[in-house]
């Protein structure tokens, strides 16, 4: 019970939660970020929650969060478990875990438990753990909510446990770095609410979209230095808050991010000098379609096999989106043709630059264009939950003979075209394959808005925040 104790100290005094350290980092922070996902669990009914997202993102510190607010809302201390499962070697490990916690809660009489897991896609097996706790009618009365950073393990385990998540609709929850609109909130005193605005409105209607421009064309400069700042420092909490702080990020965090991705491949037996060369070569294709096997041309290993595992591992980590082509007439994406990939936010992208010997990607057009496919994926996507490996409602398109867009995003079976132009002067070449072959889209500019039919002109910052 002592080991218990060590991660559970409101048993001893509820007032212990605010000790904390990721409660007592949260009240220091400048961002105090409560990100929306907080709000989607209900804690009040039998429920078996996976909360997955990259690492370093803040799932302890939501996590802990939530116990903070169970506990001011009057739950029974010793009905709070939580457990970091970074030492656990397996499932039967885990299994004695709950089991211990059964033992000592049974006979208290709790009308509803909590159990908290944490980082449980490390531990191999862990869903048969679970099941056997479910099964064993140990999960009556009992909300779980189990975190992790791998998508392919939360997946797998989630998977095995048919009938056993209990009454929760969407049981799958994921959080990501702050999107856009969240550092524009955090970070700035501007204050703009595009959520009614739809993407589909704006293109029908045109005085919805010249409602649009007149709400924001006036803060246009000062979104676009928030963009600017957004490309550098990227939405990781941490990241923002020293931001804040001082103005840049210093090479000690960038070291501590880049630290745990070579760490997570390590713990499974991948190499850190092949991690860092996909980095590498991702980065220099710059969004442009590609094979798998055309990736791993210049990489040191034999197999093109290889290097596809690395990039799945880094999408299932919500690193790295992977892209298909759209075929246009079954609306669905062709596996078999190349691939785009984007890293998943600013700071993922400047580390992979980092790795490559340079200290900040200078080319906006690029950032912008990889900004855009993220927030277009967790703007569209379904299954996000599922990983960024698999994205089956955002892809590109490109003709037999180039011609391309650059996205194209299914929604409520209509498509939505974007390109990506970020530059000041705009011509209608720069949108003539998206006219010509979808009639209709977007083109994110640098700062410029137009109107030809439903062909619309956005910038950039105010697209992100239409996205959010």
């Amino acid at each position: 019970m002592a080991d218990l104790l060590l991660f559970n100290p409101w048993w001893e005094n509820p007032g212990n939660i605010e000790l904390d350290r990721y409660i007592s980092a949260y009240q220091k922070s400048l961002i105090q970020w409560r990100p929306d996902v907080f709000s989607k669990f209900d804690f009040n009914q039998d429920a078996v929650y996976t909360l997955r997202g990259p690492r370093q993102v803040g799932k302890t510190t939501l996590t802990k969060m939530i116990i903070r607010d169970l506990l001011k809302s009057g739950a029974p201390p010793r009905a709070i478990f939580y457990y970091s499962c970074d030492l656990i070697p397996g499932a039967e490990e885990v299994f004695q875990l709950i089991r211990q916690y059964h033992e000592f809660s049974q006979p208290l009489k709790f009308k509803r438990r909590y159990v908290f897991l944490d980082e449980i896609s490390l531990v191999p097996h862990w869903q048969n753990a679970v099941k056997q706790v479910i099964d064993l009618g140990w999960g009556q009365g009992t909300t779980l909510l189990l975190t992790g950073s791998s998508a392919v393990d939360i997946k797998r385990g989630a998977e095995r446990l048919p009938g056993r998540r209990g009454k929760a609709v969407f049981p799958d929850k994921v959080l990501l770095p702050m999107s856009f609109a969240d550092f524009v909130e955090k970070c700035s005193d501007l204050s703009l609410s595009l959520t009614e605005a739809s993407l589909q409105g704006l293109l029908e209607d045109p005085e919805k979209f010249e409602n649009l421009k007149s709400q924001t064309e006036i803060f246009l400069p000062k979104l676009s230095t928030l963009l600017t700042n957004f490309l550098a420092v990227g939405g990781f909490p941490l990241a923002v808050d020293q931001f804040l702080r001082v103005g840049s990020l210093s090479e000690d965090i960038l070291e501590t991010y880049l630290t745990v991705i070579r760490s997570d491949f390590e713990k499974i037996k991948k190499s850190r000098i092949l991690l860092r060369q996909v980095l590498i070569r991702i980065l220099s294709i710059s969004g442009a379609p590609a094979s798998w096997q055309s990736l791993a041309k210049p990489i040191d290993t034999p197999s093109y096999k290889t290097v596809r595992d690395y990039g799945e591992l880094l999408a299932d980590s919500f690193l790295l989106a992977i892209m298909y082509f759209l075929e246009k007439n079954k609306k669905v994406a062709n596996p078999n043709k190349g691939k785009k990939f984007y890293f998943s936010d600013p700071l993922i992208l400047n580390l992979a630059a980092r790795e490559a010997g340079i200290a900040m990607l200078r080319d906006h057009g690029k950032s912008v264009e990889a900004l855009v496919a993220i927030h277009l994926i967790r703007k569209f996507e379904k299954r996000i939950f599922e990983g960024l490996g698999n994205v089956q409602s955002v892809f590109y398109w490109r003709s037999s003979k180039g011609k391309e867009v650059d996205f194209v995003a299914l929604h409520e079976e209509r498509f939505l075209p974007v390109e990506v132009k970020f530059q000041s002067i705009i011509s209608r070449s720069d949108y003539s394959t998206m006219k010509r072959t979808f009639g209709r889209g977007i083109l994110v500019t640098r700062n410029t808005f137009f109107r030809d039919n439903q062909i619309l002109g956005i910038p950039a910052p105010v697209f992100l925040l239409l996205l959010d």
